[in-house]
């Protein structure tokens, strides 16, 4: 039975949220976004995502929930960025691209723009928000911290519980807001499903097993099933060279399954992830959503065979055709969780970003990693020395900067 449309609204109006801190660029978690003005149809499912509909004839009487925010392009607005790096505390080191040396600012300045919708926003107190993933996530929530903090007079009420600083070493982070009573947490969970040893008996070159048919451990312990926001990433860790090549296999109970892909291990932990969803996650509380893959954009090669991304200055503004090249990163997720337009579990949406992203090559930490890597300096240094740090940076084309791209949200 379809959910009423003032309920499926709010829903909208919290993927909608989302969009705004989508890859780095965070609109402020204490707002809601919600659509309003004149809207569009463009229901999409897997069997579409090779052709993206035309948005740009707006206009009849479309109910509100069937505009589609995921459709749209990017544009150059001069009042961004939202923040800016150098002002915000609680950013790592090697996500400080402007203090660590990118000489150009443009990436700051693009929002994306839905073809048929603006993003307005309104308040939102007393809540907990959980990110849950991999340094995609990260980004996200590092982000949201900055912009967060932007509003808020006294920098003393924002502190991490446990007195920690941000560091890439710790595995989570609760940050409260003392004057909105929220926290924004972050989980670092690459997999969502637990890494460790392998069962006794394993073979002996199994170094780890990755178990596939349950949830990382920190799922539970009131961490992440009761939290209001619930926002998971997986993705970029599912590869060959991240996972059987470094001896890490996929297991099920105690058994080690030798003979599993990646990609079916993948679709078994979504299908995890979604069992667990159904079974442990009251949906009338909490608001889950997850969020697809961002494509990395190496050239020249791929991060292990000399890739790079450190030259790329603007977004790609030629639409993305088709997405079927990362079809094994999307289609176990739209079969078990479903599409933007019809999640398969309620309480659940699905944040594509995946086709937007795509054409953000510019928007990635490349050589800025970190102070000692400007472009000048990195130009300077001797071949060697340049491989060496380039394998030592692999997921520099794949993280983003902060901020990044942000999304067309008129002020509240």
């Amino acid at each position: 039975m379809a959910e009423p449309s003032v309920k499926r609204l709010a829903r909208l109006a919290i993927t909608a949220l989302l969009l705004a801190v989508m890859a780095i660029s965070a609109i402020a978690l204490l707002l809601l976004a919600c659509p309003a003005s004149t809207l569009c149809s463009a229901a999409v499912g897997w069997s579409t995502l090779s052709a993206p509909k035309k948005l740009r004839v707006c206009g009849g009487t479309a109910a509100p929930e069937a505009c589609d925010i995921f459709e749209g392009e990017w544009v150059w607005d001069d009042s961004y960025p939202l923040y800016e790096s150098k002002d915000c505390p609680f950013l790592d080191g090697g996500f400080r691209c402007s203090e660590n040396g990118r000489p150009d600012a443009s990436y700051t300045k693009w929002r994306w723009q839905p073809s048929c919708c603006d993003l307005p926003s309104e308040r939102l107190r007393n809540k907990r928000l959980v990110f849950a993933g991999d340094s995609i996530g990260r980004n996200q929530w590092e982000s949201l911290l900055c912009m967060l903090s932007t509003g808020v007079s006294d920098k003393s009420s924002i502190y991490e519980i446990n007195g920690r600083p941000i560091t890439k070493h710790d595995g989570f982070f609760i940050f409260k807001f003392r004057d909105y009573n929220c926290t924004v947490e972050y989980y670092r969970s690459p997999f969502l499903v637990p890494q460790g040893h392998g069962p006794a008996g394993a073979p002996k070159f199994v170094k780890s097993t990755i178990r596939v048919d349950s949830m990382d451990w920190m799922s539970g312990r009131r961490k992440w099933r009761d939290a209001d926001l619930l926002i998971f990433n997986s993705g970029h860790w599912w590869t060959k060279d991240k996972t059987i090549e470094w001896c890490a296999y996929f297991r099920e109970g105690d058994e080690v399954k030798m003979d599993m892909s990646v990609n079916d291990a993948y679709r078994r932990s979504i299908q995890t992830l979604f069992d667990w969803l159904h079974r442990e996650v009251n949906s009338t509380k909490t608001q889950a959503i997850f969020r697809t893959y961002s494509p990395s954009h190496f050239s020249g090669g791929d991060w292990n065979t000399g890739g790079d991304c450190q030259l790329e200055t603007l977004p790609d503004k030629t639409p993305v055709k088709s997405i079927e090249q990362w079809a094994d990163m999307l289609k176990p997720v739209i079969d078990v969780l479903g599409s933007n337009h019809m999640p398969k579990l309620a309480g659940l949406d699905i944040l594509n970003v995946t086709r937007m992203t795509a054409q953000r090559k510019d928007g990635h930490l490349s050589v800025v990693r970190n102070p000692a890597s400007s472009r000048q300096a990195f130009l300077n240094k001797t071949s060697e020395v340049k491989e060496v740090e380039r394998i030592a940076a692999t997921g520099v084309c794949l993280v983003s900067l902060t901020p990044g791209m942000s999304f067309s949200t008129p002020s509240s």
